[in-house]
């Protein structure tokens, strides 16, 4: 139990270093309600039998977006548009000789996806688990469309 428990805080202090940071605004410039990514990481360590198993995640409903990468997209408005801050669109108004505006609405947009996913999960855990002496397993990650 004191094995497990060591690697598993290492697990989540690793995590929380790894975990990406930012502004994590929506594309209107609205800050998200709640905790960042880094600060919802948790850990869990369970008994079941002669089995003691631990378990590192987040609860935030991007985290395996961030992890694992996404594919592009469609992002559609539900009842309304979509408002973003678009510099580019600044830069075409501004060469036709209008006047740049803050925000852009749109009834949909095609979000490019995450190319560059941070492995702030499974790169800890085969790190510490290795080196504590426990054998480390993962599934290959894939850019598929999360939810």
């Amino acid at each position: 139990m004191r094995l497990v428990r060591r690697t598993v805080n290492q697990i989540d202090a690793g995590a929380t270093i790894l975990a990406p940071r930012g502004t994590h605004r929506s594309g209107s410039g609205a800050l998200r309600p709640g905790v960042n990514l880094a600060s919802s990481i948790f850990q869990e360590i369970g008994t079941l039998g002669d089995t003691i198993t631990g378990k590192v995640g987040s609860t935030k409903d991007y985290a395996a977006t961030a992890h694992q990468g996404s594919s592009p997209h469609v992002i559609r408005g539900r009842g309304k548009m979509l408002k973003f801050e678009w510099e580019r669109g600044n830069f075409l108004l501004k060469a036709k000789g209008r006047r740049g505006a803050r925000f852009f609405y749109f009834k949909r947009v095609l979000h490019p996806g995450n190319k560059r996913p941070v492995r702030y999960l499974t790169t800890p855990m085969h790190l510490y688990g290795r080196l504590n002496g426990f054998r480390t397993t993962s599934t290959p990650v894939s850019r598929t469309r999360l939810p």
